[in-house]
């Protein structure tokens, strides 16, 4: 999947944080962008990384608080 600089960098700041919710203006302060330009961003992403964008796996909105990067359950037989 090719991703933008801004769609790398979001990516690289919650997958650093990886299951823990990151506010919107630490995205943004990380990424050089505004708020708004961090849900464009995540929109964008949702559309490369998720098989259904309008319903999200990865990467999750948390209201009121940001987004979130949820890796795949792994099962164990």
């Amino acid at each position: 999947v090719r991703l933008t600089g801004g769609e790398a960098a979001l990516l690289a700041a919650l997958a650093a944080s990886a299951g823990q919710t990151v506010s919107r203006l630490s995205l943004s302060e990380r990424t050089g962008g505004g708020e708004r330009a961090v849900d464009v961003q995540v929109t964008r992403l949702r559309r490369k990384i998720e098989t259904d964008p309008k319903e999200p796996l990865h990467l999750q909105t948390v209201r009121g608080e940001g987004y979130r990067l949820v890796a795949d359950p792994i099962f164990e037989d």
